[in-house]
């Protein structure tokens, strides 16, 4: 090669590269606990990988909106179940109701109380199981049956152990519940008759010293979780007592709170008292937790549900100041708020897993919510949506940016549908830049590419969009010029 040409190819590779970019969008909310590591943030938005051939490989949706479907009780719902086909059964205030999908008719069965006793606040939490003829509902530290989605509840008297019950759950014809005052015991009821328990069908969950707070079933097995892990048993069938624990069914990941427990895309999740969330897989456990997610678990976790909506099935984790979400489809996490300003959790506390489309049971009141993905609202507040986009560099040069574009899609809004884009200069930490209000004009331009310009020079850059109305977002291009100081 002449030194002409080495001179020349030099030369191309210092110039300053010119012309519109793609900016890499953000894919999950990971927020460091040094910030300007990472603040990337997706707050009622979620990705979704798109074919090779499409616009983008990505796309960022909104999360459903929320409207009100059937007022049911006083509220709040605190559990749902709709495991027996063509109804639902739930528990509103302190009564529990059977709801036919197909007319809108809730039936109240009765006052179930409210969850008292116990050593900790995971041993009073309400539960409900349901078998091919009867529901039964967990109020700890009693339970009752329902005979049928109309019959009103009787409590569970006959042979009832003294130290009572902390929750329920439904295998192969007997009810399993996990003791409340002697946590380290279950017991079952009579096989298809829920209405009594022997008083010699109890067994010791004794893999290694526990406390269980929680049972759950999934597939043939039950899962017994407590302060010290987890326990498998299943049904073998024997005459004495059927249930045995299976061989190596010890799972030594705490159950940190029973609130954090849901069950859905054929595992369970849960928090762990290591601070890392979990979910099964077979008869292990997977994290499915980042360090971000884990810094923000220290505000603690009042509920915890899976909902399933156009291919996605997501964990949601309601913390006292927000809502972490997890896909698990793309094995990433959003955040969730109900509020106009994305503080605060999500509105919902349960879910339906089987009436085709999820109906969360609200925390605050007795309404049981559709999740709409063509809703802007929930509720008629239009929630903040907001995308913190992952950090540019300019290295040690100043870079310039003339022009920022955004193509992306709106859907019917209340407000007008105008995205505000902000950025900051320091990391994350604080959001100086700004703000421009880019113009998307009528709700009714589903398809639109909104642009601001002049946007100044920097050495490293977080750029943030937020609206107050549902939006999809394909791409974002940027033209920046890195200087040469």
């Amino acid at each position: 090669m002449s030194d002409a040409t080495t001179l020349a190819a030099l030369q191309t590779a210092l110039t300053p590269k010119v012309g519109m970019q793609r900016i890499p969008l953000t894919l999950e909310t990971y927020q460091h606990q040094s910030v300007p590591l990472s603040a990337k943030r997706l707050c009622n938005m979620f990705a979704e990988q798109q074919p090779a051939d499409a616009r983008n490989a990505v796309a960022l949706l909104p999360t459903p909106g929320l409207s009100t479907w059937l007022n049911v009780g006083s509220g709040p719902i605190h559990a749902i179940n709709d495991d027996l086909p063509g109804v639902i059964f739930l528990v509103s205030g302190t009564h529990f109701y059977s709801v036919n999908p197909s007319t809108l008719a809730a039936t109240d069965l009765g006052d179930v109380g409210t969850p008292s006793g116990g050593f900790t606040p995971d041993q009073r939490l309400y539960s409900i199981a349901v078998g091919p003829t009867a529901a039964v509902v967990c109020s700890p530290p009693n339970a009752f049956v329902s005979a049928g989605p109309g019959a009103a509840v009787a409590q569970i008297t006959t042979t009832w152990p003294s130290y009572g019950a902390s929750s329920v759950a439904f295998l192969d014809g007997y009810f399993a519940f996990t003791g409340q005052m002697s946590p380290s015991f279950f017991f079952i009821t009579r096989l298809e008759d829920p209405s009594a328990v022997d008083a010699l069908d109890f067994a010791a969950l004794d893999g290694f010293p526990n406390a269980m707070t929680k049972v759950v079933s999934l597939g043939a097995d039950l899962w017994f979780g407590g302060a010290s892990g987890w326990e498998i048993w299943y049904d073998a069938g024997n005459a004495d007592f059927p249930f045995r624990r299976r061989p190596n069914g010890l799972l030594q990941r705490t159950l940190g709170a029973a609130t954090s427990v849901a069950k859905g895309d054929e595992s369970i999740f849960w928090w762990s008292a290591d601070n890392r969330i979990y979910r099964t897989s077979g008869y292990q456990e997977q994290r499915i937790s980042t360090h971000g997610v884990e810094a923000s678990l220290s505000t603690g976790i009042t509920s915890a549900y899976i909902y399933n909506q156009l291919g996605h099935v997501h964990y949601v984790l309601n913390l006292g100041d927000r809502s972490l979400v997890y896909d698990c489809l793309t094995k990433v996490w959003h955040t969730a708020s109900s509020a106009a300003d994305g503080t605060g959790p999500w509105r919902g506390k349960c879910c339906t897993a089987n009436t085709g489309f999820p109906l969360i049971g609200d925390a605050a009141a007795g309404r049981l919510l559709q999740a709409d993905p063509n809703l802007s609202t929930d509720l008629g507040v239009e929630p903040r949506r907001q995308v913190v986009l992952p950090p540019l560099y300019g290295g040690t040069k100043r870079a310039f940016c003339a022009r920022l574009e955004v193509e992306m899609e709106v859907g019917t809004a209340h407000s007008p549908p105008n995205v505000v884009l902000d950025w900051s200069d320091d990391g994350g930490i604080t959001f100086n830049g700004g703000p421009r209000t880019m113009l998307v004009g009528s709700s009714s331009n589903y398809r639109t590419r909104v642009y601001t310009t002049r946007l100044g020079s920097f050495r490293q850059r977080v750029f943030r969009l937020t609206a107050q109305h549902a939006m999809s977002v394909y791409a974002i291009d940027a033209d920046i010029v890195v200087g040469q100081h």
